[in-house]
């Protein structure tokens, strides 16, 4: 294959000194990235750890224009749950990595909505919240990351469907969209430093904590007890977020996250992506 003899002689240049290789280097495997991870598999011998840092590097800057390119593309899709999953999408494709394609998302969430399906039924959005957070014969499939809250990668969909970890936001965004491929209706509440899912049962309204094993607590009662419960918090309980705010909180969940392992670079896209919702 044509594809996978540039990719053996472009593998020979990614250690070569001279800018000027490098750029055409970084040229060529700009032009067929799309391929490249078809074209990795065919190769005799797989990349080594130091040759696939040298392909993420040169690929970088791509990357980055394209996702600047295809950004707030989510906004022109019908529904909200669809633009949410699409943003999502972005996101956490940018963060798994070049091999990595927003659409890959979608096709992981089927594969997970099929497997509750066969091994629940149509389930309602109690026995759905059981079945992805509750431990049943010793085995929770997703759980909150206590170990390690503040991660990057909690906020990687396709980190936390590979690993059943996540933080708040990401175990609420799972529940959400694999509900929605069982025809449910799953919202989300922006709550104050833990963020909740939102559903109505039988007329009456619960808020899903996600990242505590998928604990269902009455709506009403949550804006009534809690700590700092005002007419705006009562508000905040009642109002769906919006998928600009959820956009929002994961962009700034992932600007703390990267300010705290150095990562400024990754940091400063993420407020650029930002920057652009708050413009909407």
């Amino acid at each position: 294959m044509p594809g996978v003899l540039q990719l053996n002689h472009l593998r020979k240049l990614l250690d070569d000194e001279s800018e000027v290789v490098r750029e055409a280097v970084r040229k060529e495997l700009t032009g067929m990235r799309r391929e490249l991870p078809q074209f990795l598999e065919l190769l005799e011998e797989p990349l080594t750890p130091e040759e696939e840092q040298t392909v993420a590097e040169l690929l970088e800057p791509a990357r980055r224009a394209e996702m600047e390119e295809i950004w707030m593309r989510w906004r022109w899709l019908e529904g909200a749950t669809a633009q949410l999953e699409e943003g999502m999408s972005q996101i956490s494709a940018f963060i798994d990595g070049w091999k990595t394609q927003p659409g890959d998302l979608g096709l992981q969430l089927d594969t997970l909505a099929r497997v509750a399906f066969e091994e629940g039924g149509r389930m309602n959005a109690h026995e759905l919240a059981e079945w992805l957070f509750a431990q049943r014969g010793g085995i929770t499939r997703f759980r909150g990351n206590t170990k390690d809250y503040y991660s990057p990668l909690n906020s990687n969909l396709f980190w936390v469907i590979e690993t059943g970890l996540g933080n708040p936001l990401s175990l609420c965004s799972i529940y959400r969209f694999i509900g929605q491929r069982f025809g449910l209706d799953i919202g989300g509440c922006n709550f104050p430093g833990h963020f909740l899912a939102r559903v109505q049962v039988d007329g009456k309204e619960w808020l899903v904590d996600c990242f505590n094993r998928g604990k269902f607590m009455d709506a009403e009662s949550v804006a009534k007890h809690h700590p700092t419960s005002n007419p705006a918090m009562e508000d905040l309980v009642r109002e769906p977020a919006s998928v600009n705010a959820i956009l929002l909180r994961i962009l700034r969940n992932l600007d703390e996250a990267f300010t705290r392992v150095n990562r400024f670079s990754e940091r400063q896209f993420m407020r650029r992506l930002a920057v652009r919702v708050m413009e909407e």
